[in-house]
C-alpha cells in the first residue's frame, strides 16, 4: 500500500488548496519520525477513548515509518 505526504495551505481546512503530495518514502519516513517525536513530549488524554485513539494514530505512524526503512 502507498502513503503519502500532501501540503495543503488555507485560511482554514475547509477553505485549504492542495500545494503538493510526494510518495517518497524516505520523506514519509521523516515526517512519520518528526510526528512520533512529537506525539512523545505531549500529554496522554484521561478519557480512556482518546487514549486509544492516541495509541491507534502512534502505531500507524510505527508501521508507515517501518514500511519505508524496509522498502
Amino acid at each position: 500500500m502507498t502513503s503519502f505526504i500532501a501540503i495543503y495551505r488555507g485560511a482554514d481546512v475547509t477553505t485549504a488548496k492542495l500545494v503538493a503530495v510526494s510518495t517518497d518514502p524516505n520523506l514519509v519516513g521523516y515526517v512519520c519520525s518528526h510526528l512520533l517525536q512529537a506525539k512523545a513530549t505531549g500529554a496522554t488524554p484521561h478519557d480512556p477513548v482518546l487514549a486509544a485513539l492516541n495509541d491507534g494514530r502512534r502505531t500507524a505512524l510505527q508501521l508507515i515509518q517501518n514500511e519505508g526503512e524496509d522498502g
